[in-house]
């Protein structure tokens, strides 16, 4: 059995790879062809790739080329491919060695990616300036390399099917999660736009020192934790309630309806609920000051503090409460009735069945729930906070969280290295969190533990 194990498991072991081998020297041959183009006394001119690299100025010195790391970081991926490709027969584990050449095709996609977009920026001088076909090939070279890892995964049967099915979202948080973790630099820079934030002044912590030592970082704070708390234990609570509830309701069609109904406001962008929320609160034409206290006893409300934390309270959890209603309704509706009729022989009541069979079984879901939005507690619905109060300055002190606060940083003060810094801030402790309130549940009940 073990031979033949071995003989499926390694249909390509004991081969040189050298497709792969032949697309890294074609990419490093590829320096020598244009990587980019721009225009002098209105003739349109090329650049090498071998000229990037050795920084070579053009044209009486009057466009400069500097030396690119990018280029050269490109070249050493495209060589470990070759070097993954010709040990590949002594690698024992095919696994590590096709996760190796997608890596290495992986590396040679994002650098010569980073060089596109950074071709301007290299050729400041140069009238319009853009990348030449040398550059997509570089590109697409990556892209088959990486094809290629995946292809032996797949013919070792390392990966399935299933696997190719759950990438395209696993690249989406690579993408929009972890790339961005790049730029956390920025929060520890003095941006200067005249020499560009590569350039700029390192200063260390003082953007944290400023953000702290000001009293906006007590406030966003306050505002950011004291609403999550609000939000979770109110949100979890009616959730719970109304899925009860909608559970208790024998008609499928009248539950549908429900659930339907309970559900649409969570489809609502939020700017429409802004508008909906400033139909019954404005001055001129409000409902509540026009139609119910009536003319002389109107409140200005989005001048107003005392009412925005019950407001923006309510606006949520309407907002969400279908969501949360019907998460729970799915873990009640998977509880085995069988646990019902024998409640129901030994004369349990359904308030009886409710508290002692779908409250306990449902604590699984509750702790997995409240685990995850402790871990997002120093995050904020960026449209609630801004959009609902219609960005009124007079709100701020009971308005103002972390994600309105890098906002208004990064947009109207134009102050992009302190958002970075809030951001960064936002991240360190909501991960922190995130690891204490999962460590509380693995001491109390390790089974509902996340990790």
């Amino acid at each position: 059995m073990e031979t033949k194990k071995k003989k499926t498991l390694l249909p390509v072991q004991g081969k040189i790879l050298w497709d792969v081998i032949i697309l890294s020297i074609l990419s490093v041959l590829c320096f020598l062809l244009p990587f980019a183009h721009y225009t002098y006394h209105r003739v349109q001119w090329t650049v090498s790739g071998l000229q990037f690299i050795t920084g070579t100025s053009v044209q009486d010195g009057e466009v400069v080329i500097a030396s690119q790391w990018l280029l050269i970081a490109f070249i050493a991926a495209a060589v470990l491919s070759i070097v993954f490709a010709l040990v590949f027969p002594k690698i024992k584990k095919i696994r590590l060695a096709g996760f190796l050449i997608i890596l290495g095709g992986i590396l040679e996609l994002l650098f010569s990616v980073l060089f596109t977009m950074q071709v301007q920026y290299i050729m400041a001088d140069a009238r319009n300036a853009g990348t030449s076909y040398a550059a997509w090939l570089l590109a697409l070279i990556a892209v088959i390399t990486i094809a290629r890892g995946f292809h032996i995964l797949y013919k070792n049967k390392v990966l399935s099917p299933l696997d190719f099915m759950i990438m395209p979202g696993c690249i989406y948080f690579l993408i929009n999660n972890y790339f961005p973790l790049v730029g956390i630099f920025i929060a520890f820079k003095r941006v200067d736009y005249s020499v560009g934030i590569m350039n700029s002044e390192w200063v260390g912590f003082s953007n944290f020192t400023y953000l702290f030592s000001s009293s906006d970082a007590w406030v966003m704070t306050r505002n950011t934790i004291l609403y999550n708390v609000a939000f979770i234990i109110l949100g979890n609570l009616l959730g719970i309630i109304v899925g009860i509830f909608l559970s208790e309701v024998f008609s499928k069609k009248l539950q549908k309806l429900y659930q339907t109904t309970i559900l649409l406001p969570q489809l609502i962008s939020i700017i429409i609920v802004a508008y909906i929320v400033f139909a019954f609160l404005s001055n001129e034409a409000g409902l509540i000051n026009k139609g119910i206290l009536g003319e002389g006893n109107e409140i200005n409300f989005y001048n107003t503090k005392i009412y925005w934390p019950f407001i923006l309270t309510f606006v949520n959890l309407w907002k969400g409460l279908g969501y949360n209603s019907i998460i729970y309704l799915s873990a009640i509706v998977s509880i085995d009735k069988s646990l019902y009729e024998a409640a129901y022989v030994d004369g349990a009541n359904r308030w009886q069945q409710i508290t002692r069979i779908t409250v306990p079984l449902l604590k699984p879901s509750i702790i997995t729930l409240v685990t995850m939005s402790i871990g997002r507690i120093f995050y904020s619905d960026f449209g609630l906070f801004y959009q609902v109060p219609m960005d009124s300055g007079a709100l701020y002190s009971v308005t103002q969280t972390i994600d309105t606060y890098v906002y208004r940083s990064l947009l109207q003060l134009n102050n992009i290295a302190m958002a970075s810094a809030a951001s960064a801030y936002q991240s360190v402790v909501g991960f922190v969190v995130v690891l204490v309130a999962n460590g509380i549940v693995r001491k109390i009940d390790n089974e509902n533990a996340m990790f």
